[in-house]
């Protein structure tokens, strides 16, 4: 059976994708991606499948795809290309990645004339992350953009579906409560658990900083914004130095563009000299080095419809590398930590300055968490454990 899969991105750096094509790839599926190559970069081959590339500048994709609410140009692109990709590939299952992509999927298996299935895959809760985005802030942005448009059409682009997967049953329980008559759809829960099975080795590599061993290091890993929290951990840090508590921050990611003034001026400012450390960007593969030499791992991300909508990668790479998670109490992230003991969840600011508190105080109980959570990853949250959920899709 021959599986199409699209994708409006390289492929090649989507974790989530590239562990779904492994899962059917080795069971037997023949696998072909229809996804987009940017500025005549080369690509690594990916063993196995067959890749069709849409050769088009970044640019160019990003400004089509801003005008997608006023001319949807963008969905009669991939609308053209998937009917074609369909035919050309004998497609017997069409897997869609993306909400905003579900129209076009539907459309250009219409328009190949095959009545074929079309899997609906979300990354995200995308009505909803959409209204964050920078691009889509600013009066004339939004009235160009118009994000919010997504709210009203979000109905209808499930609707295009035949399957859909979400991150988490909480995501699906919250799609049926609003929209009663998906309830009679078929979803399928796929979390962003780790591949440990095809797991390459991690490169131990030489850390960029040199920390103070004296004080315990808290690391967050990911986008750097006020919508992850980020800037919530920087005003606890600001009174526990104010406290001379022994603890730093270690923070690894870009930071948005609106954001980068205020995030610069608290690293570089006098009170949190030697405690907050910054790296713009690492390598996924040295990601557990840093991990080694950090204490706690923090997940402080803002409650609201996105991050309800399932857990984030970052929080299983976290427990993989046996460290204790303090997160907020996002619904998703807060029933997976209690359920395995890995960490500590707070409200409030001050329910994250005591939470810092009593781990940096405490090794036997850092230890106990981080081994918990490491231990849910291998026998329990990983693709070995969900895999069958995505194959079931194909046997409808």
């Amino acid at each position: 059976m021959n599986i199409g899969v699209v994708i409006d991105n390289e492929l090649n750096d989507d974790k989530r994708v590239l562990r779904e094509i492994q899962i059917l790839k080795e069971a037997g599926y023949g696998i072909f991606v229809l996804c987009f190559g940017f500025n005549n970069r080369n690509y690594k081959t990916i063993e196995g499948i067959t890749v069709t590339r849409i050769r088009i500048s970044k640019k160019l994709k990003d400004f089509v795809f801003f005008f997608l609410n006023l001319i949807p140009a963008y969905e009669w692109l991939w609308r053209a290309r998937i009917k074609k990709f369909i035919e050309a590939n004998r497609i017997e299952f069409l897997h869609v990645h993306d909400l905003y992509m579900s129209k076009a999927g539907r459309k250009g298996i219409e328009k190949s004339g095959k009545k074929i299935p079309m899997i609906l895959d979300l990354h995200e809760n995308y009505p909803y992350a959409v209204t964050t985005y920078n691009w889509t802030k600013g009066f004339l942005r939004k009235l160009i953009s118009r994000p919010f448009a997504w709210q009203k059409k979000e109905k209808e682009y499930l609707g295009y579906s035949d399957v859909i997967i979400v991150l988490s049953d909480d995501f699906r329980d919250a799609l049926t409560e609003r929209y009663p008559e998906l309830r009679n759809k078929k979803f399928i829960s796929f979390p962003n658990v780790p591949d440990i099975s095809h797991r390459e080795p991690d490169k131990q590599v030489r850390v960029k900083i040199t920390v103070d061993k004296s004080k315990t290091l808290i690391f967050y890993f990911g986008v750097v914004a006020e919508r992850r929290g980020v800037f919530d951990v920087i005003d606890v840090f600001r009174q526990l130095a104010k406290e001379n508590h022994p603890s730093a921050f270690l923070v690894i990611g870009p930071v948005d563009k609106k954001d980068r003034e205020r995030f610069y001026s608290a690293v570089n400012s006098e009170l949190l000299a030697g405690r907050i450390y910054y790296i713009p960007w690492i390598d996924l593969s040295e990601l557990s080095s840093y991990l080694d030499i950090s204490d706690i791992c923090i997940a402080p991300f803002h409650k609201n419809p996105q991050h309800e909508s399932g857990v984030a990668n970052k929080i299983f790479d976290y427990m993989l590398g046996k460290k204790p998670v303090i997160a907020s109490d996002c619904r998703p992230q807060k029933n997976l930590i209690e359920k395995y003991n890995c960490g500590i969840i707070y409200s409030n600011s001050d329910e994250m300055k005591s939470a810092i508190i009593k781990l940096s105080a405490d090794a036997s109980l850092r230890a106990g968490m981080g081994e918990n959570g490491n231990r849910a990853i291998l026998k329990e949250l990983n693709t070995s454990a969900v895999r069958e959920n995505l194959l079931r899709i194909y046997s409808i």
